[in-house]
Formats: C-alpha cells, structure tokens, sequence
C-alpha cells in the first residue's frame, strides 16, 4: 500500500507542476477558443438570416401564400 500511495503522491507532484508553469499559456489558449467561437457563432448566425429568408420566400411562393 505504501509503494501506491508514493506513486500517487509523485503524479500529484508532476501534475502540480505541469499545471503550474502552462498557467499562462492555458489562459491564452482559452481566450483563443473563445473568440474563435464567437467568430464562428457569427456566421453561422448571419448564414442563417440569409438563407431563412430565401427559404421562407420559397416556401411562400410553393404554397402560393402572399405577403
């Protein structure tokens, strides 16, 4: 039991320091995911409002519906 509880302490200690020193470069990476996020969202948005009013068109002049 002890030989494991050494080698859980060792790999807490290794993570404690991978964690530690990539602290700066996990924030970054964050911010970089999030605004690339936020530019994807945006297109996706702005596809759809063009492509919804041309399927709506379509759909209204199918069923012979007038605006």
């Amino acid at each position: 039991m002890s030989r494991f509880m050494v080698s859980l302490q060792c790999r807490a200690a290794g993570m404690r320091r991978r964690l530690s020193g990539e602290g700066g470069f996990q924030t970054a990476e964050a911010i970089g995911i999030a605004a690339v996020g936020i530019v994807v969202l945006s297109g996706i948005m702005v596809l759809l409002e063009v492509l919804g009013v041309d399927v709506i068109n379509w759909l209204r002049s199918r069923f012979g519906v007038g605006s």
